[in-house]
């Protein structure tokens, strides 16, 4: 009886559902500006008959009514700022009707009779989008974009206009939501002027297949978007100067950008010489950028650069290497010729009809390097040592590579098919002669045994394929009751195949012949393949306020290793699995979630699979591993943000956590030589359990329409890492901690912020790779990857500017003191402690005279290299013609005292590094530079940094 009735309504309501759908109907759309970026709470009003519905656009512009009885209606839309809009609408066959996206305009009448006297919302939180309202921040004439950046409470940015958002790094950039020349953040934000700037958002960006199919799967990259003001999404830029003066310094640049919205074309040519007190530098650029539109709904970009740089060096370094056996110091000081060259070539076709999308992309590139050095290293400690080295190399790098993405979105457009295919084809051709003198000692008194002298050339050449294919298939389920809701069952598999083959022979020169003589032990010919695939399933839900993906993943790899010499061939086969998880959720206005799964694999780079010995440093022997297996690594990542729209206080937060399995870390092991001294052999492993875990937190409250902010932030992170030292695995269990407080005030004539920041660190302090290996090739008893030392540092800064009508003084105060003491019972700290001033003037001598003066005092105390205590004074005056200031006439001079010096300290490892850079900073130069900046037919003034 119960499945009888059970049966009944169900004919019912199958009976009624088409009769309900053929009395109402849904419609849906969006509103933009003519810059073609969304517009929110916007008023629309449907009118169909004697029925009114009326409602707002959503954080994305979007709108949508579902109860449309009528055939035709007429949709009326309103917003402050702009021109009402008004059309009529019929259905047709259709019960869903999706309108093309509406553009409004600006209503110039209004924006020059009605003044908003109410205070700006600085902040605004959207689903994958963090919003700053420029007009909630003060921006002065002749400011540029990284100016306003820093304001910007999570934002981080550098001397070379690097930015951060929390921690992570901004990779991309766009403006009103369209890519942007080269898309590069450093390469624009100094020259693009504040003053255009209506919003910068932070964006959590899936990709442009993504954003087309609706699918956002994997972790996101941070992008950066300006919004301009209206009717300034067009304009030229650029910049030309010529300069000579003394030290040989001579120079020129001619860069032009002309943006009109799609349409943008770029062009850069420079050059500049400079005798550095070690030699010449020199450095040289060629570049150009084309993009426009092709077709109705393609767009075609290419860009092509080269650049090539040389410049001799003089540097000393002081390296204290803590190890159970004991302390280790090295003092080198190394002079040279470095040059440097890359020659790239990029292509990029897009397509985009709403129903299908197309990339293509086709790049080369040729890079080579030409590098000459001469070092004296002495070591001392728990062993007396010299090395004198020799190093000459070359290497070029040519290399092509490309892919193509295709999406389609079905007839019924719930369901999508993608698919990608890539290749890259390389070669790396090296040649390096090493000439080592090393002087042996007898460690008891210190008296000189034996000088020993080895020359050796390796030459080394890799040829590297790789191909990737991947599909994705997404099934549309039933559609959700929100007509902006969409729901799917998705479907992936991707694979990867890569080969290379290395042959890396060495010769050894005979001191009794000049003929080289072929080394079988240190010599090898390799060849490897590498297949991964991923095959994985995952449920899909979106709507406006709410997205996540759940799903499950397999990741099969193999690796196949063959060593031709010793006839020895490896094979490798692992299979992971993990789930896959994303999770974005507004759970109320200016509240937003969203948290991230992730796993990969990673193989093993050719230097730690060869099991040959790599000589490049005859004290620190290192060999390869052809038994590893590939890493996998675990990421979950959570975030959460809040922003209150009265107050504009707010909160950014940020959970972080990795694990990896089968970790290759290094065994490092102190053995003696034949002549009772000590040499480092250096060996990888596979490993398990490391994990790190870290959070974040920025909270920034806004005083009087944001005049006065403070801001209060800081991070919490653990860390476990495996490490192996002499054969014997342990973990080094460290914790990284900081507090950081900031206050603000931003007035019309005065502006001024106060910094105070403490750092603890007793884990991972890791430098870029290649400052890494050049400790790690070139000192014994080095551990790359783990941190030995507790790091204490605390900060404090005041920076101010005040601004008159011909006076403009800014004034840096910063007090810096860092404090490491070893782990391994040796309690002798190692303190460092840095004092540096700094004040800066900008005087307006008359209307187009102008006289920067900046000064800085820096006093260091505690490093274990000679210094001075550098009085740094740089001075400029200038003429400025035209009334726009376009044209300057410049005599400058730097560093009057020539008092410069780079002395930094870091600690990598278990080794604590002072180094220092011997060149000339004083220069005094002539210069003549215009500059052109003007947008939507106005001209903005961007001063220099």
């Amino acid at each position: 009886m119960k499945r009888l009735f059970a049966l009944i309504i169900i004919l019912l309501l199958t009976g009624i559902a088409p009769l309900s759908a053929q009395t109402r109907k849904s419609v849906s759309g969006s509103v933009i500006d003519t810059s073609k970026v969304s517009i929110t709470n916007v008023n629309v009003t449907l009118i169909a008959g004697k029925d009114t519905l009326r409602t707002t656009t959503n954080d994305r512009g979007h709108f949508s009514f579902s109860k449309v009885k009528s055939e035709t209606f007429l949709l009326n839309i309103s917003a402050i700022g702009y021109l009402n809009f008004s059309s009529s609408y019929t259905f047709g066959k259709d019960k869903l009707l999706e309108i093309k996206p509406i553009d409004l305009k600006a209503s110039t009448n209004m924006l020059k009779t009605v003044e908003i006297i109410g205070k700006p919302n600085p902040m605004r939180v959207m689903q994958d989008t963090l919003e700053y309202n420029a007009a909630a921040y003060q921006v002065f004439e002749g400011d540029n974009v990284a100016d306003l950046l820093k304001q910007l409470p999570g934002l981080e940015v550098d001397g070379d206009n690097n930015v951060k958002t929390m921690g992570t790094e901004m990779v991309k950039l766009r403006v009103n939501g369209k890519d942007f020349f080269t898309s590069n953040i450093k390469d624009f934000i100094g020259k693009l002027p504040a003053a255009i700037v209506s919003k910068i958002q932070i964006i959590d960006d899936f990709g442009d297949e993504a954003n087309f199919t609706g699918l956002k799967v994997g972790e996101p990259i941070k992008m950066l978007n300006i919004v301009t003001k209206p009717g300034v999404n067009k304009g030229a830029f650029g910049n030309s100067s010529i300069k000579g003066g003394s030290n040989q310094s001579i120079g020129g640049n001619i860069s032009l950008s002309s943006w009109n919205d799609t349409k943008q074309s770029m062009g850069d040519v420079s050059y500049n010489t400079l005798n550095n007190g070690a030699g010449i530098s020199t450095n040289s650029n060629f570049s150009g950028n084309f993009r426009n539109k092709l077709g109705k709904y393609g767009a075609i970009r290419m860009n092509f650069g080269s650049f090539n740089n040389s410049g001799a060096f003089e540097n000393e370094q002081d390296v204290e290497t803590v190890n159970p056996l004991g302390i280790f110091r090295s003092q080198s000081k190394s002079q040279g010729d470095n040059s440097s060259g890359n020659h790239n070539l990029n292509s990029n076709y897009d397509f985009n009809n709403k129903r299908a999308f197309i990339t293509a992309t086709l790049n080369a590139s040729y890079s080579l390097g030409n590098n000459s050095s001469n070092s004296f290293n002495v070591q001392s400690g728990l062993m007396r040592q010299d090395l004198r080295n020799i190093n000459l190399s070359k290497n070029n790098i040519p290399r092509i590579s490309g892919n193509i993405n295709f999406s389609q979105l079905q007839k019924k457009k719930q369901n999508s098919f993608s698919a990608n295919m890539g290749f890259s084809t390389s070669v790396f051709n090296s040649n390096q002669n090493i000439n080592t003198n090393t002087l042996y000692y007898d460690q008891a008194n210190q008296t000189l045994i034996k000088d020993s002298v080895l020359n050796r050339d390796l030459i080394s050449e890799t040829n590297s394929q790789s191909l990737s294919l991947g599909a994705n298939y997404s099934l549309g389920l039933k559609k959700p009751k929100d007509s902006l809701g969409r729901q799917s069952l998705n479907f992936t598999y991707n694979a990867s195949i890569s080969t290379s083959e290395n042959i890396l022979s060495t010769y050894v020169f005979d001191q009794h012949s000049t003929l080289p003589k072929f080394i079988d032990s240190l010599s090898t010919k390799y060849t490897s393949l590498t297949i991964a695939q991923s095959l994985g399933v995952s449920y899909n839900y979106s709507n406006s306020k709410t997205r996540y993906n759940i799903g499950f993943n397999l990741r099969p790899n193999l690796m196949d290793n063959r060593y031709i010499n010793l006839n020895q061939r490896i094979i490798n086969n692992t299979l992971n699995y993990s789930p896959n998880l994303n999770i974005s959720k507004t759970i109320a206005k200016g509240k937003t979630i969203s948290a991230n799964y992730s796993g990969n694999n990673n193989a093993p780079p050719i230097n730690q699979l060869q099991p040959i010995r790599n000589t490049q440093n005859l004290q620190n022997i290192v060999i390869g591993n052809p038994n590893l297996k590939p890493y996998f690594r675990h990421s979950l990542t959570a975030n959460y943000n809040m922003v209150k729209a009265k107050t504009g206080l707010s909160l950014q937060s940020g959970l972080n956590f990795s694990a990896t399995q089968n970790e290759i870390v290094s065994n490092v092991r102190i053995i003696p030589d034949t002549l009772n001294s000590l040499k480092q052999e250096t060996r990888f492993e596979n490993t398990n359990g490391s994990y790190s875990a870290n959070g974040n937190y920025n909270f920034n409250i806004p005083l009087k329409k944001n005049k006065f902010a403070i801001n209060y932030g800081g991070n919490l992170g653990f860390t476990n890492k495996a490490i192996f030292i002499n054969n014997i695995r342990e973990f080094n269990k460290g914790i990284n901690f900081s507090q950081r407080i900031r206050g603000t005030v931003n007035a019309k004539k005065i502006s001024a912020s106060a910094n105070a920041n403490y750092t603890f660190s007793s884990n991972t302090n890791m430098l870029n790779g290649s400052s890494i290996m050049d400790i790690y090739y070139a000192n014994l008893g080095t551990i790359a990857g783990t941190t030995f030392f507790d790091t204490h540092n605390f900060r404090l800064d005041l920076n101010t500017s005040l601004r008159f009508t011909k006076l403009l003084i800014t004034s840096d105060l910063s007090y810096n003191i860092t404090t490491s003491d070893a782990q391994f019972g040796m309690n002798n700290a190692r303190n460092v402690r840095n004092l540096e001033m700094n004040l800066s003037s900008r005087i307006t001598l008359d209307k187009q005279f102008f006289l920067n003066l900046n000064a800085s005092k820096r006093i260091n105390q505690g490093y274990s290299l000679a210094n001075v205590n550098p009085f740094i004074l740089n001075t400029s005056i200038t003429k400025a013609f035209f009334r726009e200031k376009r044209l300057n006439l410049t005599i400058s001079a730097n560093d009057i005292f020539n008092q410069g010096n780079n002395l930094t300290r870091y600690v990598s490892g278990n080794s604590i590094v002072d180094s220092r850079s011997n060149l000339v900073t004083r220069v005094v130069s002539f210069g003549l530079s215009y500059n052109l900046s003007k947008f939507g037919g106005q001209n903005f003034r961007v001063d220099p940094d």
